[in-house]
């Protein structure tokens, strides 16, 4: 083979212009064979080429210098491909637009662009400033309803990063119309409906958990108690002290302070004594005991209160605190014969 073949038997080798132009002349084709329409959607579903997508959409944007919607996609693929700057321009002069919805979504980008740099920032201060922007820029957003039902999940954790629970709440309710038995998502509802002040929602909430979530049932009965009693439902309250009487000593406890506070005060003493009997702890067993006498007090049973206290007394003789508690009792209720019978047995105690 001679010289001249071996020469034209290498490897052609494009140069960088040659490459840039071959491009070029790609992408003026392109633009005339390729509707302008099919090629819009091309770029909007491009998910990885952002750069290309970009210059496509800067071409047909000299064709069509004031066609806000090529701008808005430009903008979008901007913000995509880290273009700050370029997105910056673009949505101030589109946030000035004439047409509302070309405004609104400018200004949700705006939103996307701000959120994007507030990462950015380092120093606390700063990254405060720029959440009060965010904050400001989300409730013009809310205000005008300027989202759909398909950005629920994205404006609730924005409204959870915000701290806006006004918000929060809208976007719980409008999740659990499609999950209305998630627990994380009622959960997340009652404790903002709490913060909220908002009673009867709290009240719904804290229900519909009792009901779903087996593993804490009892903490979201004692929570609907604690609502209910708070509003003064208090036939509602007992109806759940009654279906947990037979539950912990908590409940049992729960329910003789209920018999007190509606002065029902023979039946506040028996419950108290009840817990006193099915006790372990002393301590328990003398402040269930000073309950239950306190009961029989108030509601002026005289004489009960009283056999109550003779009938115990031996057992807590050896308590030196519980013998003065006892003899102020009988002073107290006018029972002189009886502190002198437990004075009595006091000093015999104490000759032994």
């Amino acid at each position: 083979m001679s010289h001249v073949d071996n020469e034209y038997a290498k490897t052609y080798v494009v140069t960088y212009k040659e490459l840039i132009f071959i491009f070029l002349v790609f992408v003026v084709v392109l633009f005339v064979l390729y509707p302008k329409d099919l090629l819009k959607e091309q770029i909007l579903s491009e998910e990885s080429n952002y750069d290309l997508s970009m210059l496509y959409l800067k071409n047909l944007i000299k064709q069509e210098p004031n066609n806000e919607s090529l701008m808005l996609i430009l903008a979008e693929q901007s913000l995509r491909s880290g273009k700050k700057d370029l997105t910056l321009r673009l949505l101030e002069l589109l946030l000035r637009s004439k047409n509302q919805e070309h405004r609104e979504k400018a200004t949700l980008l705006s939103y996307d662009l701000k959120k994007d740099d507030y990462f950015f920032f380092k120093e606390e201060a700063d990254q405060k400033k720029q959440k009060e922007v965010l904050r400001q820029l989300f409730l013009s957003i809310m205000k005008n309803k300027m989202y759909t039902e398909d950005d629920t999940d994205k404006w609730y954790s924005e409204s959870l990063f915000l701290e806006e629970y006004k918000y929060m709440y809208i976007f719980l309710v409008k999740k659990l119309q499609t999950q209305p038995n998630d627990i994380d998502l009622l959960k997340q509802a009652y404790y903002v409906a709490v913060r909220l002040k908002n009673d009867k929602a709290a009240l719904e909430y804290v229900s519909r958990l009792a009901n779903v979530d087996g593993v804490d049932k009892e903490k979201w009965l004692e929570d609907k108690f604690y609502i209910l009693m708070s509003n003064k439902y208090y036939a509602k309250a007992e109806e759940i002290l009654r279906s947990q009487e037979d539950g912990s000593p908590e409940w049992k406890k729960k329910y003789a302070e209920f018999s007190f506070m509606k002065k029902s005060f023979m039946e506040a003493s028996n419950k108290y004594m009840n817990l006193f009997k099915h006790s372990n702890s002393y301590s328990d067993k003398k402040e269930y005991f000073k309950k239950a006498l306190n009961a029989l007090e108030a509601g002026n049973y005289r004489r009960e209160s009283i056999n109550l206290s003779a009938k115990y007394e031996n057992y807590f003789i050896a308590d030196a605190s519980m013998r003065k508690y006892l003899l102020k009792f009988y002073i107290r209720t006018d029972a002189l014969n009886q502190a002198a019978k437990f004075s009595e047995k006091i000093l015999d105690k104490g000759k032994r």
